[in-house]
């Protein structure tokens, strides 16, 4: 059995389009290389399937080369598949965007094709991460959706109407988004898979710890620990404030990755220079325990980094109600996170640990301590926001709607314009 892998050549800027949207191109292309090394490990280490290389040009290196040639994907996968059953009786087309394929899967494939005609593994998105043949009619992949929802379900019709009868394997998934790469990081640190390229690679990006200023957070501090787990994050570190209830005990059960749990006096600024303290990261991302964090957040903030010029950077907000109903004036409360240039705490603010230092850490004051410090790095550098949004809890403004709406748009003028941070936070009741 041949087993085909279909891959470009790893070169920034032509592979990985979607993913280098928020790792950079030159990232992208390199866990491209990564994925496919890992990929072509898998199959060799097989004994029973032959590997070649499905490629748009001809690739140096000891991997048989299958050109793809010419016209649409279905052409090109049906004429590649067509040359490998010229080898072996029956052959396998995958692809490198799904890194170290599980072992079971590809053995289900050969056992399928010991029975049938055809075997198809579906992917999560709609299209597809495996086909196998025994024979291949002329023009059967002609004029199929590519890169569409139901790109699966219109290939196995096709695949069933021109008389092959056809199996189905489990689903799986490719890397293609910010969002993939974070399951795809959970599985590698769950040991579902073995791709020592890519979890090397992975690594050597940069080690973000998350930090969380907390107090009184017991009903929230649990799911958003939780929530973090095998994101592609070095740590986590929690910072209580003298919580009252059982934030402190929710947090030690619940912490993962070198846990930590500290405490600090009570105030969000001395909280997280704490935690700042504590942590062993190269980026410092600051979390508020009424927030969570976007699908492929460590992504987001590694493409952000990738420029040298950067040296922080932020996330959008989205409010959203606890209770999951709709209230669409909440979301006046975000327009700020999309035309300033000078992020606030709730959106999740990274920054590089000597940028954050060199600014002095956050300024210890009662209120516009997230504001200070994002004018101090603004002078040391640029500060990126990134076009993905943090949710955040409602909570406040559902509770006094008028009050706040106006604090949240008056105060950071009146700051600006010389009011102490120390005559403001009397006017504002809920200081943490």
């Amino acid at each position: 059995m041949v087993i085909c892998i279909f891959a470009k050549p790893p070169v920034a800027g032509r592979v990985k389009t979607r993913l280098a949207a928020a790792l950079g191109a030159e990232r992208a292309a390199a866990l491209a290389r990564a994925f496919l090394d890992d990929t072509i490990a898998a199959v060799r280490a097989l004994p029973w399937a032959q590997v070649a290389l499905a490629s748009t040009e001809p690739v140096p290196g000891d991997v048989p080369v299958l050109l793809q040639g010419e016209g649409d994907l279905g052409e090109r996968i049906e004429r590649v598949l067509r040359n490998a059953l010229q080898l072996a009786p029956s052959a396998i087309a995958i692809g490198a965007d799904a890194p170290a394929l599980p072992r079971r899967l590809l053995e289900a494939a050969r056992d399928a094709l010991q029975r049938a005609d055809a075997v198809l593994g579906p992917a999560f998105d709609g299209g597809f991460y495996l086909l196998g043949l025994r024979r291949c009619p002329e023009g059967l992949l002609a004029d199929l959706p590519w890169s569409r929802s139901d790109t699966f379900v219109r290939t196995l019709a096709r695949l069933r109407e021109r008389g092959l009868r056809t199996e189905l394997i489990d689903p799986w998934f490719d890397v293609d988004r910010a969002e993939d790469l974070e399951q795809l990081r959970g599985l590698i640190e769950g040991g579902a898979i073995d791709a020592p390229r890519t979890a090397s690679l992975l690594e050597a990006f940069r080690r973000i710890s998350v930090i969380i200023p907390v107090l009184d957070e017991e009903r929230r501090i649990g799911a958003l620990l939780a929530g973090l787990r095998g994101r592609g994050f070095a740590e986590v570190i929690v910072v209580d404030g003298g919580s009252r209830d059982r934030t402190l005990e929710i947090a030690r059960a619940a912490c993962w990755l070198r846990p930590r749990v500290a405490t600090a006096p009570r105030g969000r600024a001395s909280q997280m220079n704490a935690g700042a303290r504590l942590a062993t990261g190269d980026v410092l991302l600051f979390l508020h325990a009424d927030a969570s964090l976007p699908a492929g957040a460590a992504a987001y903030v590694e493409g952000a980094l990738a420029d040298p010029r950067v040296i922080a950077g932020a996330f959008r907000t989205w409010h959203v109600r606890d209770d999951g109903r709709r209230a669409p004036w909440l979301h006046l409360a975000d327009l700020r996170s999309r035309y300033s240039g000078l992020p606030y705490g709730d959106q999740a603010i990274f920054v590089r640990s000597e940028a954050f230092w060199k600014a002095g850490g956050f300024p210890e004051q009662p209120l516009m301590e997230d504001l200070e410090l994002s004018r101090r790095l603004r002078r040391l550098g640029r500060i990126a926001i990134v076009k993905s949004s943090v949710r955040v809890s409602g909570r406040r403004f559902l509770a006094h709607p008028i009050r706040d709406t106006l604090f949240v748009n008056a105060f950071p003028l009146l700051y600006r314009l010389g009011v102490p941070a120390a005559s403001l936070a009397r006017f504002y009741r809920d200081v943490r």
